[in-house]
């Protein structure tokens, strides 16, 4: 696979990996919260065809939760949480039926967005 125009600086060389290792570690605290809860939590496969990070069930109950772990940015309010994943580059427009968002920020603050607007 081509380097992206990111990985052509040397910021984003030096940056380069470091993504996957922050998504990996807010998908274990999430896990890690809905097993405390009582939910059976599974993840999604390297390559995801589907909307989620983590699927959660609990009796009847399944939550499909879409992680983010955004370490670069604190946000004191849950508006500014939401206009950061709209925008570039998460593009999150729409939360699908059934499907959440977690963002947690640079002090370790979580967000929850639900479809819905619940």
């Amino acid at each position: 696979m081509a380097a992206t125009k990111a990985q052509k600086t040397p910021k984003g060389r030096k940056n380069y990996g470091r993504n996957k290792g922050r998504g990996d570690a807010g998908e274990t605290a999430v896990m890690r919260m809905l097993r405390v809860e009582g939910y059976t939590v599974s993840t999604a496969p390297e390559h995801p065809h589907g909307w989620a990070d983590i699927t959660a069930t609990k009796g009847r109950e399944t939550r499909r939760i879409q992680v983010k772990n955004i370490t670069s940015r604190r946000f004191l309010t849950a508006a500014a949480a939401l206009r950061r994943i709209r925008g570039r580059p998460y593009n999150i427009r729409r939360i699908p039926p059934g499907g959440e968002v977690w963002v947690f920020d640079a002090d370790g603050r979580r967000y929850v967005f639900r479809s819905g607007g619940r």
